[in-house]
């Protein structure tokens, strides 16, 4: 009897320690565009980079502003992947739900690329201060024959926090990148 009660007290102070410990984040992604301006078609091989990214963005944390020059990161969430490969796959999606390149993916693959988007990720955070959500990319189209840039051209979208909790934050930056990404590939298209 006095084995039965170590084990089940035992086994209620582990529960216990489960119970306390701290909940997993909530795991969030972005949504690649749909609807674009946009209707020439291109034959063209296209190569889309991983953004670089300074290092608050570099990761699967999301970036909360809290000032010009404090930022922190929102509680118990994270994106699903870090965020410069999270958003290389959309944009390559973005790219596909098209239908108007010839192929797309990333660098390296089997297919030899006749132009590639370079990204660098400027921004992709909530602003608290100003109540909304802000994604910001430098963009260049660079020749792979040549490796001269084609064209360049930055691109930002701000979109409107309708509230405090983590999924309105999360709703605003989805709904800020949607805006990005059919912007690039408008222009991408317009210009290879």
């Amino acid at each position: 009897m006095q084995r039965l009660s170590a084990v089940v007290l035992a086994s209620s102070l582990a529960a216990g320690c489960a119970l306390a410990r701290t909940p997993p984040p909530d795991v969030y992604d972005v949504r690649a565009a749909t609807q674009f301006e946009q209707t020439q078609r291109t034959d063209a091989h296209l190569a889309v980079t991983e953004p670089t990214a300074v290092g608050a963005l570099d990761s699967e944390r999301v970036v909360v502003r809290l000032t010009p020059t404090e930022i922190s990161f929102l509680g118990r969430a994270q994106w699903s992947d870090r965020l410069p490969r999270l958003v290389q796959r959309r944009l390559i999606e973005s790219f596909q739900n098209s239908d108007r390149v010839g192929s797309v993916g990333p660098p390296g693959g089997a297919i030899v690329n006749d132009v590639g988007l370079v990204l660098d990720l400027r921004a992709f955070q909530v602003d608290v201060a100003q109540n909304r959500a802000e994604v910001e990319f430098e963009a260049r189209i660079v020749s792979d024959d040549t490796g001269r840039v084609v064209a360049s051209r930055r691109f930002s979208a701000t979109a409107p926090l309708s509230g405090s909790e983590r999924a309105d934050m999360i709703r605003a930056l989805d709904t800020a990148f949607q805006q990005v990404a059919a912007e690039i590939v408008d222009w991408t298209l317009a210009r290879v």
